[in-house]
């Protein structure tokens, strides 16, 4: 069947707002349930379809509570405490303000002073009447009374007498004990004089954060203690840390190390002492999206080595700060509730890779898959100009058309989009560089920048061709020979015509690849060979056990060949190494093939037919020649328009075909049912040659 209708091409279409996950409504779906449930999840797809930020703009309209994380100090150990929204602030500067309260000032209060002094003048009198009263008795020993730095001692001629010495060793104790007693009662006064104006505030702090009760009784008590023993203190020591606070509560952490993704313990160095506390805890991505969602490139997890500690914190609903090294002096710290979402972001590889561990999936049930390909719709189409159009592209609705071809292009199929949006985004700034805002010129100029960039080995190939240095006929009838198409892989594929050659003679080896003998075919490669041979055995059975030997080879094919799509090319090849009738050389094929004789859909058809037509336009277009493609293919032929008009002017030709016999008929140029009487003939011969009936040399 000859194909002439060809016109694909995108209609002019205005942009309209698109909404984040337009053409994803499988991801959608799978991200509500997630959230709906409030489970973690990951997003797979191909690289460039946004995956990440699509997400991200998804979660910008959506109200998260924002619980603020508390970290507060208990002796060696501080736990973490939750708290509403404004609370955890409320409660820092609530300490602050107690904190403020004990200062050096609050002893030199008046009334303080005059009770000091008072307990002061009490005990010295009685310090005194002790002093007097030994003084007195040493004056009758002749004995006199020195007090020194060394403490107290009787200055005298001769030896003290043993009721002296026992009288000062009582006197000395006696003094100790009245020292003692003055300064348990000034310590007793400076605390009942602290927890006057400390206490209130401290209730009031407990009154409004009761949840904090424990935590505030041990700074009170702190604090009286260090008032009643005139103890210098580190406040900062005593300070709760909020770790969280306010703030938007959707996480984007590009470089999820343990210390950013867990947060950690910085220490200082004093006096040659590593010491920490909570004013140097640094809070991680964990902390910083509690009551929301967390997004991780999922490999970057995996090379930091964070994925087993991720692992364990969303199994225990625990994030621990990472602790400085053990011989840091500080505070122990308690785990945090894990209270928020996450979600990984990768692409199916790496994704693959993870769903391996069972704990993975586990932890991870929620999977939004991103389709490659999007349905080509005009609404699509009109949401895909809408992305463009926030990533700052200027663009016309001609503009916007030749992008959608283009993306059309990349799917190979006219009704589908690819759906990378952000790899079309940059052939949109490439384009809009050229002229703003871009037309469908702007963008067909940055495909052929892009075409010559990468355009190298295509110029020396046709210059080979040109040359002869490749041998391909384009025009003429050759026995044996047939032009495949292949693809040659790489930043831009390109297709190419590839020479297939067979020779047949008598023999029992059937069909036998030359490429595959020496390594250069793959196991797909190598099943086309065999399914190719069993369509052989299946036509002609009536003969038998085909007593063949025919030689398959890609001639000037130096690299691994792989994939089934040259698979009919391969049979007329051989069909005509046999019976000795030409094939046109002005057609090439492509086409996979069934047992049957069925011609199957292949891959990449539009980038075949252009690359036999750009060699037919290096070594002269004479106007019969054509592509053979299996009908099945013709939603694939996503066209550029120059070949679209030389097939409607008639310059070039491409024919859809179902069954063999349809390519027999064109690639001959005879009826099908003759060339199949032919090769019956001659593989009748081959079979009386095998068995010593005639003599070849006759």
């Amino acid at each position: 069947m000859r194909v002439s209708a060809l016109a694909w091409f995108t209609p002019l279409t205005e942009p309209k707002p698109a909404p984040p996950f337009f053409g994803q409504e499988r991801a959608l779906k799978a991200l509500e349930a997630a959230f709906r449930q409030g489970g973690h999840g990951y997003l797979v797809g191909p690289s460039g379809l946004g995956k990440r930020k699509r997400l991200l703009a998804y979660l910008q309209d959506r109200t998260f509570p924002k619980e603020e994380l508390v970290y507060l100090p208990l002796g060696e150990e501080a736990f973490p405490l939750l708290l509403p929204e404004g609370q955890g602030r409320a409660l820092v500067e609530g300490v602050e303000a107690l904190l403020a309260e004990f200062t050096p000032a609050l002893f030199r209060e008046k009334g303080f002073l005059y009770a000091k002094s008072l307990v002061e003048a009490r005990y010295e009198k009685e310090a005194e009447a002790l002093l007097k009263a030994l003084a007195q008795e040493a004056e009758g020993y002749g004995f006199a009374l020195l007090e020194g730095e060394e403490g107290l001692r009787l200055s005298g001629k001769g030896p003290m007498p043993p009721e002296l010495s026992a009288k000062l060793e009582e006197t000395v104790l006696a003094y100790v004990d009245v020292r003692q007693r003055a300064e348990a009662e000034v310590a007793a006064l400076r605390r009942g004089f602290a927890e006057r104006f400390l206490l209130p505030k401290a209730q009031e702090l407990k009154r409004r954060f009761p949840q904090a009760g424990r935590y505030l009784d041990w700074v009170t008590e702190t604090l009286l203690r260090a008032a009643a023993l005139e103890e210098a203190l580190k406040l900062e020591r005593l300070l709760p840390r909020l770790l969280v606070e306010g703030g938007e509560r959707v996480v984007y952490e590009p470089n999820p190390s343990p210390e950013r993704l867990f947060g950690h313990l910085e220490y200082e160095t004093q006096e040659g002492l590593l010491s920490t506390h909570l004013g140097l805890l640094r809070p991680g991505a964990l902390h910083r999206a509690t009551g929301g969602v967390l997004v991780l490139e999922a490999h970057r997890v995996w090379e930091l080595g964070s994925y087993p500690l991720l692992k364990r914190a969303l199994a225990t609903g625990e994030v621990e700060p990472l602790s400085p090294r053990p011989e840091v002096k500080g505070p122990r710290l308690k785990p945090a509730p894990l209270k928020a979402q996450v979600f990984l972001v990768g692409p199916p590889e790496v994704i693959a890779f993870l769903e391996e561990d069972e704990e993975f999936l586990e932890l991870f049930p929620f999977r939004v898959e991103f389709s490659p390909e999007i349905p080509y719709t005009k609404e699509n189409v009109a949401y895909l100009g809408g992305f463009l159009e926030a990533e700052g592209v200027a663009l016309t609705p001609e503009g916007l058309s030749a992008l959608a071809d283009e993306a059309r292009r990349w799917t190979g199929h006219k009704e589908r989009l690819d759906a990378r949006l952000y790899r079309l985004l940059d052939l949109a700034r490439e384009a809009q560089a050229l002229k703003r805002p871009l037309d469908r010129e702007a963008v067909e100029k940055a495909l052929r920048a892009r075409e010559e960039r990468f355009g190298l080995e295509e110029e020396l190939y046709l210059k080979d061709l040109e040359e002869g240095v490749v041998a391909l006929e384009v025009q003429g009838m050759r026995v044996g020979e047939i032009n495949g198409l292949v693809v040659v892989e790489g930043p831009l594929p390109r297709g190419r015509p590839v020479r297939i050659t067979a020779q047949a003679g008598p023999g029992r080896e059937g069909i036998l690849s030359i490429d595959r003998e020496v390594g250069l075919g793959g196991q797909v490669f190598h099943k086309a060979v065999l399914t190719l041979a069993g369509y052989l055995r299946g036509t002609y059975a009536s003969l038998g056990a085909l007593s063949a030997t025919v030689s398959l080879v890609f001639e000037q094919s130096y690299g691994g060949i792989e994939g089934d799509s040259a698979g009919l090319a391969e049979l007329l090849a051989v069909l005509s190494a046999i019976s000795g009738l030409p094939l046109r050389q002005d057609l090439a094929v492509t086409g996979s093939l069934d047992q049957t004789g069925r011609v199957l859909a292949v891959g990449r058809v539009a980038e075949k037919v252009e690359g036999f037509y750009r060699v037919c336009q290096a070594l002269g277009l004479s106007g019969t020649q054509g592509v053979v493609l299996p009908k099945a293919n013709l939603p694939h032929l996503t066209l550029r328009k120059e070949v679209v008009e030389a097939v409607e002017r008639g310059h070039f030709h491409l024919y859809a075909v179902e069954e063999v016999d349809e390519a027999i008929e064109l690639l001959f140029g005879r009826k099908a049912y003759w060339v199949h009487e032919k090769v019956r003939e001659v593989l009748g011969e081959f079979r009386k040659m095998e068995n010593g009936e005639e003599n070849p040399s006759q």
